[in-house]
């Protein structure tokens, strides 16, 4: 994944250089690597998939699906949307401090899991393999549905008409930032996926998150607690995802944290490996 923190984009790959430092601070550089780079490596092979799923849809001229997230967040709280709602309350039509603050959350998705999944790393190891091997596996279902259920995010449904304007306040704060972007090299090779909002993995990874602190020590997890609802409510302001797609993402996180702790406990399939 990316994350722009005042612009400056940190892929996965760039990230796994950052935690090779501490790795190396503190002698075990090998065992990071070992365990990290597939880890890594999965997670971009993921992020291409995610784009060549849009990809074939170009090809086929396959259109993606409006109208039924739109339409489950209309009877989810009566004939409004959420996003409509919070843009109202909130945007100015300028960046305020606020909107700063949330981007960085938005942008959190991308390194607050890696960084909590290095300190599970460094005193639970049989925690982390199921951690990384929950994060891989929701992710590549996610791309699977990508290519069958494309889903436009409510940005895109406020472009073509289906619902009042919406703005991408995350990318305004990204385009206005004073410091210059720029993306990894292996960043920029990936295919790109506009529509890759069913389920919301910025919804199942930041619930993943709250998830693996709780079963790493349980007071660290109770910090975690508000990060999911804090992420939630920032990527409907910012016209990202619905609240269906929220639904989606948390029965996605769910379902793999739970399938994948089945699978490696004493007994599973891939403990027997």
């Amino acid at each position: 994944g990316m994350i722009a923190v005042k612009g400056v984009f940190i892929s996965a790959d760039r990230y796994f250089l950052i935690l090779l430092v501490p790795a190396l601070a503190l002698g075990v550089a090998r065992g990071y690597v070992r365990d990290f780079l597939p880890f890594v490596a999965l997670i971009l092979v993921y992020e291409e998939a995610r784009g060549v799923a849009h990809s074939v849809q170009l090809a086929l001229d396959y259109t993606p699906w409006y109208s039924w997230p739109i339409d489950v967040d209309h009877a989810l709280f009566l004939g409004h949307l959420p996003n409509e709602a919070l843009q109202g309350w909130l945007w100015t039509g300028h960046l305020q401090w606020y909107d700063q603050v949330l981007a960085l959350v938005d942008r959190a998705h991308f390194f607050v899991p890696p960084t909590l999944l290095f300190l599970i790393w460094l005193e639970n190891r049989r925690l982390f393999y199921r951690c990384a091997a929950t994060l891989v596996v929701v992710s590549f279902a996610a791309a699977v549905c990508f290519l069958l259920l494309p889903v436009a995010p409510p940005w895109r449904a406020s472009q073509v008409g289906l619902v009042h304007h919406l703005v991408q306040v995350g990318s305004i704060q990204g385009r206005e930032s004073p410091v210059a972007t720029g993306r990894s090299f292996i960043a920029n090779l990936l295919l790109p996926n506009p529509y890759a909002a069913v389920p919301s993995l910025h919804t199942a990874y930041s619930l993943l998150t709250c998830i693996f602190a709780l079963a790493w020590r349980r007071r660290v997890g109770y910090v975690f607690l508000a990060y999911p609802a804090v992420m939630w409510f920032t990527i409907v302001y910012f016209a990202d995802h619905y609240v269906a797609d929220i639904l989606a993402g948390i029965a996605f996180a769910v379902a793999a944290w739970v399938l994948v702790g089945r699978a490696l406990r004493p007994g599973g399939r891939l403990a027997a490996l």
